[in-house]
């Protein structure tokens, strides 16, 4: 039988609470931001509301679920979500792929060449001149084209699909299978869980972005729903006419802090959904690059 020391078992204490802590940390604020977008206008206004709604109020969550400016910019945030998060994973795996090839000549010289961009990096300005140039400027494609090539997402491919037996893939060669279906018959299947863990990562990146919305896009139809939010945040006159209204109307019952709370909760509401059916493989994906075999 193990016998804990002294030390052990105070150390053991330690973690549990610092771990309490934390985790009071984080739900507390949450809490107290559900509790706020459920509470009355004359609550809201006051301000002093805990972790427990004073006078439930659903009304802000009524307005912005029929905001269409809301609503569509949840749909743009769903489709750029979708569409990068496809692109990324499918180039980083085929790039990773030819990267491990044995016949690719010059490997080691290509693969210098594409680790010196996680080094280096021409600037913010260089960049946005450069999409401005190119005609990407207040398009989707300038939220989507520049991050389609993931240099560390590559190399981990690479390195996954290094480890694994090459005879796996010499049998196939044999036997007359093409590149295309070695890659995804016989070693998409073996990095299915760093490749759902790569998934996680990126849709979660995608589904906050809003640094290139607020660079490149001006058409307020193409917002993002995390820009969106931002808006709603620092300015609450910049939320659609329909909303306007209701915030200025004599007999409304929605204080700006329902609302900004409300759209804060209906934001991170997909990820929090999603998020422990993806948990399985983001876990087994980062187990099984942590293991070397």
């Amino acid at each position: 039988m193990l016998h804990r020391t002294t030390a052990g078992r105070v150390f053991d204490i330690f973690n549990v609470i610092l771990f309490i802590v934390f985790c009071i940390s984080i739900l507390v604020p949450f809490i107290n931001a559900i509790a706020i977008s459920l509470s009355s206008y004359q609550a809201a206004a006051i301000g002093k509301i805990g972790l427990w709604p004073k006078g439930f109020n659903i009304e802000a969550y009524h307005k912005l679920a029929y905001s269409k400016q809301f609503l569509r910019t949840f749909m743009n945030t769903a489709f750029l979500t979708v569409v990068n998060t496809a692109l990324v994973i499918v180039l980083s795996l085929s790039a990773g792929y030819v990267m491990a090839h044995k016949h690719l000549i010059g490997r080691g010289f290509l693969f210098i060449v594409l680790i010196i961009p996680l080094y280096f990096s021409g600037g913010l300005i260089p960049f946005y001149l450069l999409v401005n140039k190119i005609g990407l400027n207040n398009t989707y494609w300038a939220l989507i084209l520049p991050g389609v090539i993931n240099v560390f997402y590559i190399i981990v491919f690479r390195n996954q699909i290094n480890q694994l037996p090459q005879e796996l893939m010499e049998s196939a060669e044999i036997d007359g299978a093409s590149e295309m279906r070695i890659l995804i018959n016989i070693i998409l299947p073996l990095v299915m869980p760093m490749a759902m863990a790569f998934v996680v990562f990126s849709a979660v990146a995608y589904w906050n972005e809003w640094f290139g919305v607020l660079i490149f896009i001006r058409e307020k139809t193409m917002w993002t729903l995390q820009f969106q939010l931002r808006e709603i945040l620092i300015n609450s006159a910049l939320i659609d006419s329909e909303t306007q209204k209701a915030l200025i109307n004599e007999e409304t019952t929605i204080h700006p802090n329902n609302l900004k709370m409300a759209a804060l909760m209906l934001t991170i509401l997909p990820i929090i959904v999603i998020y422990p059916f993806v948990q399985k493989f983001f876990i087994h994906g980062q187990l099984v690059g942590a293991v070397k075999g």
